[in-house]
C-alpha cells in the first residue's frame, strides 16, 4: 500500500487537516476505514 504524499485539497485559513480511523454516521453506527478499503477519512475542523 501506498501513502499518499500531498492532499490535493484546499485548506481554508482557520481550518486544520485530521486523519481518523472511523466516522460517526447520522444514525449513530461507527463506519470504520477499513471496512472501506481506506486507512483513515480525512476531516476538516476549526483551529
Amino acid at each position: 500500500m501506498t501513502k499518499q504524499k500531498s492532499f490535493a485539497f484546499p485548506i481554508p485559513d482557520g481550518m486544520k487537516l485530521i486523519f481518523r480511523p472511523f466516522i460517526t454516521l447520522k444514525n449513530g453506527q461507527k463506519l470504520w476505514a477499513r471496512q472501506v478499503g481506506k486507512r483513515a477519512f480525512p476531516l476538516l475542523v476549526r483551529v
